[in-house]
């Protein structure tokens, strides 16, 4: 029965050093997992008639899923959710202002400038004639370029024949 106990230890530790990475995983400067929450942010995963609660569950679920396949950890959704409960109260003790809004929400809505879009996206913005909202968009003007043409300063290639004669 002692050992269990000794076997129990190490495992939580393990498991709670996970979820300490987990918590201090960067996920809102991480592009690929960016990336992959603003294409199904674009499919239509958070829309429709969820409450904030199931919002926040898929979106812990992306993070978790991301998380173990990055650092090949095998974190539970419901470790997961825990810990970001018990954090979650220690905050808000701590702050009376705390947001309830995910941080990978908040870096995709505020972003929105830096962060590269998605192919649903740009479709969305050219169909709807946003076009100057689309980022690094140059405009190309329609005229030819005023400026006069440069003169060569190369001298001609001469033709295959040209160059056997001048070897003959």
């Amino acid at each position: 029965m002692e050992q269990t106990n000794l076997d129990a230890g190490p495992c939580v530790s393990s498991s709670m050093s996970a979820l300490e990475s987990y918590a201090s995983y960067p996920f809102a400067t991480d592009e690929t997992y960016q990336q992959g929450l603003a294409s199904l942010i674009a499919g239509g995963a958070l829309e429709g008639h969820l409450t904030q609660e199931a919002k926040d569950e898929v979106l812990r679920r992306t993070r978790v899923f991301y998380f173990n396949r990055v650092t090949g950890s095998a974190l539970s959704m419901d470790d997961a959710r825990n810990y970001e409960y018990s954090l979650r109260t220690s905050n808000a003790r701590e702050k009376a202002d705390t947001s309830a809004t995910p941080v990978a929400v908040q870096s995709a809505t505020s972003d929105d400038e830096t962060r590269v879009l998605t192919f649903a996206e740009l479709k969305e913005l050219i169909e709807s004639g946003k076009v100057d909202q689309i980022p690094n968009n140059k405009v190309i003007p329609e005229l030819l370029n005023d400026a006069p043409p440069s003169q060569s300063s190369a001298p001609t290639r001469k033709k295959p024949w040209e160059r056997a004669l001048a070897t003959a």
